[in-house]
């Protein structure tokens, strides 16, 4: 059952960041250190966004096909690199970086682009047809291939036939999700992943695979009833929830330490809203959680991976509101948040992981009213995200060093650029950014005509205070 936190019209879509500040006296005088690097209709994308090496690649459709198009921040440097299907069938999907690589799936084909033509093409691996792209693991790309009658097998490639191999099939026969939650890496480079056995494929179970390749099975659900979901590793530990798919019926948090059958029921939760936002940090379990017995309440929860060590973290709105944490974010040794206090409306929180350390970062709209922060992301030591400060409308903001500042103001005055925000689990806003090279890169989908646009900005810019 979903959380009624209402959809942002918003979706930003990369990051790229470096170390040095630009002294303020290099800021543009108008502030709009941005480029528009690619316009669209909001039809045509782009879509898929994802970083390889210090480029963007993601994909625009036409009237006629599906493309592949990449970014290096600049204007001329945004460019169509290959046709790849026609716009009569569906679009490529999955992308994902490998080795430096870009790797997708389009028709059924697992395809690989090195951001040239020629070498955009499907991959010239014969026991790799009909292969879907996982993640990336062990430096490769770890794919999912179907075997009729014999169930699913787990292979790892650099897209040359030298440089594949697989690394699970049968026996045992198993069907693997290709969800992109339903599978982590644990620390010491375990693979945990979600998945039914063909002798019984109505119940839901959770695998661990080895580095030495053994596969141990660390869960086992009650029934076909039963999902398992949220999917997060905190160290060489594993959470996960288990939902009943009936409405009404509480969320199940979990914990395996890896070894078999390991996994331990740590609480119950939500019967009108299942928790949410699971993030590792100092070595827990982070998360957004309500009361057991009502729709209030939302407040930060952690868990140690013990039942006595799960608990509600803080109250930071005590009552039946709750503050409702969002976008929990890691930069360095500190924990980023958006929450409402209900003096100070909805803004940037952080903690060190300690209940004394919890506290507003800022007031970026000073007094009750909020400043929305959302499409939180980090890279290269600074966290960006998206917010009001009642002057300048909705623009990008990031927090370097400690300080926060406004990076652009895209729509000069108090007018707010139509930045996107990704959407995350339970239509909770996810993250907006996301890091090439030098560049951040968001989209911007105006509210008056049907248009995209895709901008750069380079990480050392920002506007100084007026």
């Amino acid at each position: 059952m979903r959380v009624g936190f209402r959809r942002l019209p918003m979706m930003l879509l990369a990051l790229g960041l470096t170390w040095c500040e630009v002294d303020e006296a290099l800021a543009s005088a108008d502030c709009v250190p941005a480029t528009r690097v690619l316009e669209t209709t909001r039809i045509q994308g782009p879509e898929g966004m994802v970083a390889v090496s210090d480029q963007l690649f993601f994909i625009v459709s036409s009237s006629t096909d599906w493309s592949l198009w990449k970014s290096d921040g600049t204007v001329s440097g945004t460019v169509r690199v290959e046709a790849i299907a026609p716009i009569t069938a569906p679009g490529p999907q999955a992308l994902t970086e490998a080795r430096g690589l870009l790797f997708f799936s389009s028709q059924g084909v697992l395809w690989m682009s090195d951001g040239t033509a020629s070498g955009t093409h499907p991959v010239d691996v014969p026991q790799l047809t009909n292969a879907h792209p996982l993640r990336e693991y062990r430096g490769r790309l770890l794919v999912l291939k179907s075997v009729p009658g014999s169930g699913d097998e787990l292979w790892l490639t650099d897209g040359t036939v030298a440089g594949s191999r697989r690394i699970l099939g049968a026996p045992p026969a198993l069907v693997i999700s290709s969800f992109p939650s339903s599978s982590v890496e644990t620390a010491s480079g375990d693979l945990v992943f979600r998945g039914e056995t063909v002798a019984d494929p109505g119940t839901p179970r959770l695998f661990r695979l080895t580095r030495s390749g053994a596969l141990v099975e660390l869960f086992r659900a009650s029934g076909s009833s039963v999902g398992i979901t949220q999917l997060t590793a905190v160290g060489d530990r594993v959470f996960f929830f288990t939902d009943e798919l009936a409405q009404g019926e509480p969320s199940h948090l979990w914990s395996s330490d890896g070894t078999p059958e390991s996994a331990v029921l740590l609480r119950n939760f939500g019967l009108f809203a299942p928790p949410f936002g699971l993030t590792a940090f100092d070595g827990r379990l982070f998360f957004t959680a309500g009361a057991e017995d009502g729709p209030r309440g939302f407040e930060p929860w952690v868990s140690d991976g013990t039942p006595a060590g799960t608990h509600q973290f803080v109250d930071i709105r005590p009552g039946d509101a709750g503050s409702l944490p969002t976008n929990m974010t890691v930069l360095g040794d500190m924990l980023y948040f958006v929450a409402d206090d209900g003096v100070h409306g909805r803004e940037l929180w952080e903690t060190d992981g300690t209940a004394t350390g919890t506290r507003l970062f800022i007031d970026i709209q000073p007094g009750a009213p909020s400043s929305f922060p959302y499409g939180l992301a980090t890279g290269n030591g600074k966290l960006y995200f998206v917010a009001d400060d009642g002057v300048h409308g909705s623009e990008p903001w990031k927090v370097f060093d400690g300080r926060p500042r406004r990076v652009a103001d895209i729509v000069p005055g108090d007018g707010s650029a139509p930045i996107e925000a990704g959407v995350g689990i339970f239509d909770a806003p996810g993250a907006s950014f996301v890091r090439a090279g030098g560049f951040v890169y968001f989209l911007t989908a105006s509210g008056e005509t049907p248009d995209n646009a895709l901008w750069s900005m380079k990480t050392g810019s920002y506007c100084p205070p007026r």
